[in-house]
């Protein structure tokens, strides 16, 4: 075995400085679970607002849609965190900054909410036009409808692609470290920097990803099988 290749797989470092790495992650797992929740709700309110009857609401939902799904991860987190601030800070007339951490968690929810969007969407134009004429013919209103008959089996259909959008979102949260959040990409660049060993530290980091991923995939596609198959949603 060749020097470079031994020294890759030698993840001892890794064991080292276990403390800080797992900070990393934390803080990983934290930006991905803001962003994830606010990406579901950005996204149902912008389905809600595609599908609505009057044509300005279902203009400004196509618009933040399209923005949304074609903006780059990487040029979103840094648009947001660097010129965001100072266009809202001529607007009033003062000097603001955000904290990278909120910075990433903005940028990620507003790319991923264009994509659940399209998702949710998608699954209430799927839902019998019959069933929503039931709910009228009962005297239902439009709000109790959409919350009682339409949007329970909308989750139900949209299950399987949201945990396809879900592990997208996880992977993106690796650019974080670009505006300085202590994730675990930006600790393993900071231990790099230390101890000159890039090799078994991005090894390690891209396994740690690979294993959550991969755990998280296979846990949710699980729950949401059995969820699913359920008689009632």
């Amino acid at each position: 075995m060749s020097e470079s290749l031994r020294e890759t797989l030698d993840l001892a470092l890794l064991w080292e400085y276990r403390v800080v790495l797992l900070k990393g992650l934390y803080m990983t797992l934290g930006v991905f679970a803001c962003a994830a929740v606010l990406a579901v709700a950005a996204g149902l309110v912008a389905a809600l607002w595609r599908v609505s009857r009057f044509r300005v609401v279902r203009w400004v939902g196509t618009v933040h849609v399209e923005i949304a799904r074609n903006s780059p991860d990487y040029i979103m987190v840094v648009w947001v965190h660097f010129v965001l601030p100072l266009l809202l800070g001529a607007i009033i007339r003062t000097r603001l900054e955000f904290d990278p951490f909120v910075s990433a968690v903005i940028a990620l929810s507003f790319v991923y909410s264009g994509y659940f969007a399209e998702t949710f969407r998608a699954g209430i134009e799927a839902v019998p036009r019959g069933q929503i004429e039931a709910g009228r013919g009962l005297g239902m209103s439009e709000r109790k409808i959409m919350w009682r008959v339409i949007l329970p089996q909308v989750v139900r259909r949209m299950l399987p692609e949201s945990v396809n959008q879900f592990i997208s979102l996880f992977k993106a949260t690796s650019i974080v470290s670009l505006i300085a959040v202590p994730d675990l990409m930006y600790q393993v660049g900071m231990i790099s920097a230390q101890v000159m060993r890039p090799m078994p530290l991005y090894t390690g980091a891209a396994l740690v990803y690979f294993a959550v991923v991969l755990l998280c995939s296979n846990l949710l596609g699980l729950l949401s099988n059995r969820w699913r198959n359920k008689v009632f949603a």
